[in-house]
Formats: C-alpha cells, sequence, structure tokens
C-alpha cells in the first residue's frame, strides 16, 4: 500500500455521539470524542502503519461537526 495516500474524512454528530462517514466499508465512531471517533477508523484503514491525523478548517452545520484529515506514515514493524 502507499503510504502517501491522505484520505478527509467528515464527522457528523447526534445524540449518540459522533460518526465519521463510511470509507472502503468502515466508519469509526465514539460516543464522546470526535477525535476518537477519527483515530479508530484510522486503525481500521490503516492497520499496519503510523497515522497523522489532523482536525481541518470546517464550519459546523446541522449535523456536521468537524473535516480530519489521515495520512498514514511508516510501517508499525518494518523488516531492515
Amino acid at each position: 500500500m502507499a503510504t502517501n495516500t491522505r484520505v478527509e474524512v467528515t464527522v457528523s454528530s447526534d445524540h449518540a455521539g459522533y460518526k465519521t462517514k463510511v470509507i472502503r466499508g468502515q466508519r469509526g465512531c465514539c460516543t464522546y470524542d470526535a477525535k476518537l471517533a477519527v483515530e479508530r477508523l484510522a486503525d481500521k484503514l490503516f492497520p499496519d502503519y503510523h497515522k497523522t491525523i489532523e482536525r481541518l478548517e470546517c464550519t459546523a452545520v446541522g449535523r456536521l461537526h468537524s473535516k480530519w484529515s489521515i495520512t498514514p506514515g511508516e510501517p508499525l514493524h518494518a523488516t531492515r
């Protein structure tokens, strides 16, 4: 997998907590923290890579809470 693959994801909120949009059949959820929902999605999408998660500029409207980017980096267990 190319480690320069950047994914942008939106997070919505409702009475049950925070949910990411579905990407490649995966979704991240958390009842109390939007960033944790994104981290859970990142772990599903890129399980074998270090990940950088950044919050992007976004105006919350309706259920839209925030926008984030996930960038995979180096493999967790690099063999040399």
